[in-house]
């Protein structure tokens, strides 16, 4: 199995970091999906990484295009819309990989498809910041994947590996994706949120203790969770994620505080959000993200 035609939704700053690998290998076959004005900036405006200039192809929903894998970087809170945009564009043996944050994302893109390989992925050790069309990243960043259980990789898994290896991504398949995935989520959790409410930057938070601390507890409330659901994160994890937090560019934003700089819809329904209903269910107490919930969205409401 060899994947030839690529195709990407979301061209936020994670998305443009890796349509720029793949454009540079695949070049016309790879391609942005996008509709209506969307596409008309894209075509019209391109994309800069780290300033230099990249023309995507950009193809909509009713163009002829089956692409072998199609990657999907939007926002949580557009995957409904990402996943009509793309519903016709989807093959018989169309793989599709996921890199949104959060836990839920790949159960929902495989209940739409439910014919095709949807696999759980994510993407550390990334700080790409956007302003209008143009993404900085300096971070060596990963693309962590694979199936839910990954000790004999798939065919579909390999041959996605390969590609990523062509394209000069780092990636990296873990045998146990979901333990993998609750890892991110828990990092996103902790520096995600605790940056959206204190307008700080990587470096910031590294240097101030209380707000390290803070971040900290937050995350020790998804360890206590995924322990009474069976996930079970455990020392490994906790030290996967503090070398993250230690490696990332000073400078660097999380996606969270550059969607409140920016007065853009934020994904805290998908972070504390989604581990308060987890934590309720199961009798669960987490008041740090009970209290930083509450918080991000006033933030929201009063833009």
């Amino acid at each position: 199995m060899e994947i030839k035609k690529v195709a990407l939704i979301g061209a936020g700053a994670i998305g443009c970091v890796y349509a720029y690998s793949l454009n540079k290998l695949l070049k016309d076959d790879f391609a942005f999906i996008a509709n209506g004005k969307r596409r008309e900036k894209l075509e019209k405006e391109g994309l800069y990484l780290n300033g230099e200039k990249f023309n995507p192809r950009v193809v909509s929903s009713d163009d002829d295009f089956k692409p072998d894998l199609i990657i999907v970087s939007v926002k949580n809170y557009q995957l409904q819309d990402a996943i009509e945009d793309m519903r016709n564009l989807v093959g018989k043996n169309t793989i599709i990989l996921t890199l949104l944050n959060g836990i839920v994302a790949r159960d929902v893109l495989q209940e739409s498809f439910k014919n095709n390989q949807v696999l759980y992925g994510l993407a550390i050790k990334i700080d790409a910041v956007k302003v209008g069309n143009r993404v900085t990243e300096t971070s060596d960043a990963i693309i962590q994947f694979g199936d839910a259980n990954n000790r004999k990789m798939s065919e579909g898994v390999l041959a996605v590996k390969n590609l990523l290896n062509d394209a000069k991504i780092n990636n990296q398949v873990f045998e146990d994706m979901i333990k993998t995935v609750w890892t991110k989520w828990m990092l996103n959790i902790g520096l995600n949120q605790v940056s959206a409410i204190a307008g700080a930057t990587y470096g910031v938070l590294r240097q101030t203790p209380e707000l390290l601390a803070l971040a900290n507890k937050a995350m020790k409330e998804v360890m206590a969770v995924s322990k009474a659901i069976g996930v079970n994160l455990g020392d490994e994890n906790w030290a996967s994620v503090q070398d993250v937090i230690n490696i990332l560019d000073g400078d660097g934003k999380t996606s969270m505080l550059q969607d409140i700089e920016n007065k853009r819809k934020t994904e805290v329904d998908y972070f504390a959000g989604t581990l308060i209903k987890i934590a309720e269910e199961n009798d669960i107490k987490v008041p740090v993200n009970e209290v930083l919930y509450s918080f991000i969205k006033a933030k929201e409401k009063n833009y």
